[in-house]
């Protein structure tokens, strides 16, 4: 019974030019850090982003009606090359 948290659910800020997680988000017409929170939390992650523009932080809370299917958290779960990412050679590339 530990909910583990995500502090840096954004990594390093190297997610937002991954084109990968550019086409999940384009797919559900939602921005990257949306995809982000998204995916944390149908992992059973507590997503906690910084932000200090308000705008960014109402846009972080419209993560609540995304449904990830399978597919898309597989590709989202498997990218390699970010921060505590796991280092994947499969993972997809687009």
């Amino acid at each position: 019974n530990i909910l583990l948290e995500a502090w840096g659910p954004f990594g390093q800020g190297e997610l937002f030019q991954n084109p990968a997680v550019q086409a999940v988000a384009d797919k559900y017409g939602k921005t990257i850090a949306q995809i982000a929170l998204a995916w944390s939390l149908q992992e059973g992650f507590l997503p906690l982003p910084k932000s200090v523009t308000p705008s960014r932080i109402a846009s972080n809370l419209d993560c609540f009606d995304i449904k990830l299917d399978t597919a898309d958290l597989e590709v989202l779960k498997n990218i390699s090359g970010l921060a505590g990412g796991a280092p994947n050679p499969d993972a997809m590339d687009f």
